[in-house]
């Protein structure tokens, strides 16, 4: 059984072909079909719309959906591109390390950082590597880019670094190119700065700082990082350089530990 609505789009279908045939009879004069066209004007313009009504909105609905599926399909890919960057820097960064091993003469013991410790926020590392893997305690730790600091607590399975930055490090270091020697020690602000450094010597920023080999702890020539700026305070016999730090402490994710 036909609804309402069928039939009288059924209807207006009917009169519609009546309209055509109408318009299209020969037997009637020119000018009434004129005025009758004028009269019915209206009339087609509304049956065309009603009938073009659903052309119109059930296209843009498919395409509604289409465009949904197409963006997530977009975002899905671009997670994909993310997560493959990612996967491509890491493994970039482990050939890196590989080879720089290959290069040094230490045994190293490769470690993962995987938190830092939150009584001491801005000095220390947490690595996942400990006694079962060979790391011991008060043993240099380095990156490809120069020194980290040393391992300072040693468990079965992780250990804590202390950071060459943090205010209690202290390292034995020389000037690279006039050998003048000093000690390195942390600054709160992330940078480090080299103290006893004698009046008499021609210390200069951009100069390379490395370790000076003095004691078991830290191996000598290791990379520590670059003189930025010298102080001299009134009254002192030594003057002190800043040392911007080669290794990129806060935001390193692979370290090695020297055996």
């Amino acid at each position: 059984m036909r609804t309402p609505k069928k039939k009288i789009l059924a209807l207006l279908f009917l009169i519609a072909i009546f309209f055509v045939l109408f318009l299209n009879s020969r037997s009637i004069s020119s000018p009434a079909r004129a005025r009758f066209t004028d009269t019915s004007s209206v009339f087609l313009k509304a049956v065309r719309s009603i009938a073009s009504y659903p052309k119109r909105f059930i296209p843009f609905a498919s395409l509604r959906d289409e465009n949904r599926a197409l963006r997530e399909k977009i975002n899905l890919l671009s997670r994909k591109l993310e997560e493959a960057k990612g996967l491509n820097d890491e493994n970039e960064r482990l050939k890196g390390l590989i080879n720089f091993r290959k290069e040094i003469p230490y045994t190293t013991i490769p470690a993962e950082i995987i938190g830092r410790d939150p009584s001491n926020w801005s000095g220390s590392l947490i690595i996942d590597k400990g006694l079962d893997n060979g790391v011991k305690e008060n043993r240099a730790v380095i990156s490809t880019k120069g020194l980290v600091g040393r391992t300072l607590e040693v468990g079965r399975h992780s250990a804590k670094i202390l950071l060459i930055t943090d205010p209690n490090s202290k390292v034995g270091v020389v000037i690279q190119r006039n050998r003048q020697g000093g000690i390195l020690a942390g600054r709160p602000d992330g940078k480090c700065k080299m103290i006893y450094i004698t009046l008499d010597s021609d210390v200069a920023p951009g100069d390379k700082v490395v370790t000076a080999g003095v004691g078991s702890i830290f191996p000598k020539d290791i990379l520590v990082g670059e003189v930025v700026a010298i102080e001299k305070e009134p009254g002192r016999l030594y003057k002190n350089a800043i040392v911007r730090t080669a290794a990129e402490l806060s935001g390193a994710e692979e370290v090695l530990c020297i055996r």
